[in-house]
């Protein structure tokens, strides 16, 4: 799952250097809110994360079994954390990362 990871990062991150057009439309908050209401409502934890070369963070969380994922991307210097992507079961979220890819 490692490569198609480094792809969707690389296409996030190009994605995220016009920052403020997108996040306007994304939907964003602060990290820990981010991933405090992802456990809560979906039990999803972190299972994959990557840092591209402008220190944006991709991160995979999924639910056991990936009954729910949702893709995040963090931009640390804002603590700021976007639903990239959001879906059910574990195909849905492999097609997911590699059409990023």
């Amino acid at each position: 799952m490692k490569q198609p990871i480094a792809g969707a990062l690389l296409v996030c991150a190009a994605l995220f250097s016009a920052q403020g057009a997108l996040a306007a439309k994304a939907t964003c908050a602060d990290r820990d809110h981010v991933t405090t209401q992802l456990a809560k409502q979906f039990g999803e934890a972190p299972v994959a994360n990557q840092v591209s070369r402008s220190n944006r963070i991709l991160e995979v969380f999924a639910s056991p079994g990936a009954k729910t994922w949702s893709i995040v991307i963090t931009l640390p210097d804002r603590n700021l954390s976007c639903l990239a992507a959001t879906g059910k079961g574990q195909a849905p979220l492999k097609r997911t990362l590699g059409s990023l890819s």
